[in-house]
């Protein structure tokens, strides 16, 4: 592949450079993920389109190779649709409570598969809250299925695990001083390829809403997407976001936005103070916020576990 003049394609600019069709996105991708494309060149494609932004024929490219370098996974036999959910952006602020959200999932009977870094020197990871937690990561594909075939709770895999070639991508960063395409495919990855699951799916900004849902009715994909918090899926306590399900190639609002000023959440992104706050959730003791029960009751929903919101809050309120 000529990477030089690739390069003098996509890397003249927001205003000028000219975007990759899906075919040469994914012969592209593949090379890259394969660690075939020099240093130089690497570097020079990943801010290149830092710098213009990913083409939606560019993203379905790049997506289609990567999913050839994921891990696959079965989902159970005789449940309901499996729910994944990415992890990669952690706490900056406040406390992270995408763990709390897969634990409550899990108690509802769905099959939950959380992926995402193990680390992060600058935030506090799920991967974290879910050691303190006693949850152990899978390190394998064995492990992540028995894990999920046992249904005892939400299963974590690590991206190094369920995606190595992308790890090493995301990995780029800290050496860079800026993100690339991966971060954004880190987010779409499924490991039940070819089989219908839902994903969380989370936007910094309103205006990617529409950006997005595109991707997954590109692809029909199943999801429910929201603008996310602190660029976790989680519903930000105080502010419920408005709702989008994409399914079957059409996107709806599932549920409108509402406000909640007295959330009782932890005043610390501090690990020990967040899962004693989940735990003391889990237990009965302390009301799990109102925004993420409304959360629960779109993924019962959007999993066709209940036919509408009103049967899914009624499930929802009943356990919680």
């Amino acid at each position: 592949m000529d990477y030089t003049k690739l390069i003098k394609e996509v890397g003249r600019g927001k205003n000028h450079a000219r975007d990759l069709d899906r075919e040469q996105s994914l012969a592209l991708y593949r090379e890259i993920l394969a660690g075939e494309v020099p240093d130089l060149q690497l570097g020079a494609l990943l801010i290149a389109f830092r710098i213009k932004g990913e083409a939606e024929e560019e993203m379905l490219g790049f997506y289609a190779a990567m999913e050839e370098r994921v891990m696959r996974l079965q989902a159970p036999v005789n449940r309901p649709l499996p729910v994944v959910i990415p992890t990669y952006n952690g706490a900056r602020k406040q406390a992270n409570l995408t763990p709390l959200l897969a634990m409550l999932l899990s108690r509802l009977g769905l099959p939950v598969v959380v992926h995402g870094v193990d680390e992060d020197p600058t935030r506090i990871t799920s991967a974290e809250i879910f050691r303190a937690s006693g949850i152990d990561a899978a390190q394998n594909q064995q492990q992540a299925q028995q894990q999920l075939d046992a249904g005892n709770g939400p299963v974590f895999v690590p991206v190094s695990v369920l995606c190595a070639p992308i790890e090493k991508q995301l990995a780029l960063r800290w050496q860079m001083g800026v993100r690339n395409s991966s971060h954004t495919l880190a987010k779409l990855i499924t490991p039940f390829i070819g089989q219908d699951a839902l994903r969380l799916s989370s936007v910094s900004h309103p205006e990617y809403i529409q950006r997005v849902s595109s991707f997954f009715r590109q692809i029909d994909g199943r999801a429910l997407l929201t603008q996310g918090t602190e660029g976790e899926v989680y519903a930000n306590p105080s502010r419920f976001p408005q709702t989008h399900y994409i399914a079957g190639g059409e996107l709806s609002v599932l549920a409108e936005k509402e406000e909640f000023f007295a959330a009782d959440v932890p005043s610390t992104k501090d690990v020990d103070a967040t899962v004693n706050y989940i735990q003391e959730c889990l237990k009965g003791e302390r009301a799990v916020p109102q925004a993420i029960l409304n959360q629960l009751a779109c993924c019962l929903v959007a999993a066709e576990v209940c036919g509408d919101m009103a049967e899914a809050k009624m499930i929802v309120d009943q356990i919680f």
